[in-house]
């Protein structure tokens, strides 16, 4: 320190500036950079992440409109084929869901294995899946409120909705 204070004092202030500004300007450029750098990676991350998990998210609503379809016309979905989708949305959401939707996922499972004494809640689990879902590909659920994604598959939804069943 001794040293480059006696290194300093001898030298003319501007050269002094001139330095002290190139430093700056050095790790500004270095910091930027760095930075840049860490955007980039996280941009890049959920990008490929997007990618993903595009494919098991698809899947669940291809399943779900299979099974509404199956509710018209009874046998065209078979218990089996219906068995082998969730086992293999189950796989790809392991790895790829976000925890959100994996833990809707579970609370889905739960409630249609238990006996419910009310089959409507299953669908408006199903709606939050896809809520959370649609949320996790980065869609706002602004303007949308609870039996929405269900009209497209439930006609009469609106009837089964809490604040109507109350009238």
């Amino acid at each position: 320190i001794d040293r480059l204070n006696q290194v300093a004092s001898n030298m003319d202030a501007v050269v002094i500036v001139a330095l002290i500004t190139g430093s700056v300007s050095i790790l500004g450029v270095v910091i930027s950079s760095v930075v840049s750098k860490i955007i980039e990676y996280r941009q890049n991350t959920k990008r490929y992440l997007y990618g993903k998990k595009e494919e098991p998210y698809s899947e669940f609503i291809e399943m779900v409109y299979k099974i509404q379809r199956n509710a018209k016309e009874p046998q065209k979905y078979a218990e089996k084929e219906m068995l082998d989708d969730i086992l293999s949305f189950s796989k790809k959401l392991t790895l790829w869901g976000s925890n959100k939707v994996i833990k809707k996922w579970l609370a889905f499972r739960k409630m249609s294995q238990a006996e419910n004494k009310n089959p409507t809640d299953n669908l408006f689990i199903l709606e939050d899946i896809i809520f959370e879902i649609r949320k996790d590909m980065g869609q706002k659920k602004s303007g949308l409120k609870q039996g929405d994604i269900l009209a497209f598959f439930v006609n009469d939804i609106r009837e089964y909705l809490p604040e109507n069943k109350k009238k």
